[in-house]
């Protein structure tokens, strides 16, 4: 019965640990752009023709992306500038939030304005998965 109750202790705590995270992740999203629904982002972008970024690896962005999107993988903006416009919207997506928000973090410190900055909440592979249903 012990055996039980420490498995079931340390389910627990990875379980607090996930949502922790995850909430925490969304948090920071939120402090660095807009986080928009897939679908509100695409909209938004259309609106407002602003830089469409698609962070991820490219060979996942060679397999499938947003019509109209620029492939520059996440690593290549630790590398220093981006060569983005601020002065036009920046709508950022990558597999996760998480990785866009990485992103935003940099170019928030390069000057990008956070209203000017939309992140694509649940990422592409969530964005995808809808698409399928």
């Amino acid at each position: 019965m012990q055996i039980f109750s420490f498995i079931s202790l340390i389910l627990f705590f990875i379980l607090v640990f996930y949502v922790g995270s995850a909430a925490s992740a969304n948090l920071l999203a939120r402090r660095r752009g807009t986080v928009l629904k897939a679908e509100a982002f695409i909209d938004k972008h259309n609106e407002e023709n602003g830089q469409l970024i698609d962070v991820r690896e490219k060979e996942p962005f060679k397999r499938s992306h947003l019509k109209g999107a620029r492939n520059m993988p996440a690593l290549t903006f630790s590398q220093g500038k981006s060569g983005l416009r601020k002065d036009m919207p920046i709508f950022v997506y990558g597999d996760t939030l998480s990785a866009a928000a990485g992103v935003a973090k940099r170019l928030r410190k390069e000057g990008a304005q956070k209203n000017m900055l939309f992140l694509m909440a649940g990422g592409f592979r969530a964005f995808q998965a809808k698409q399928k249903r």
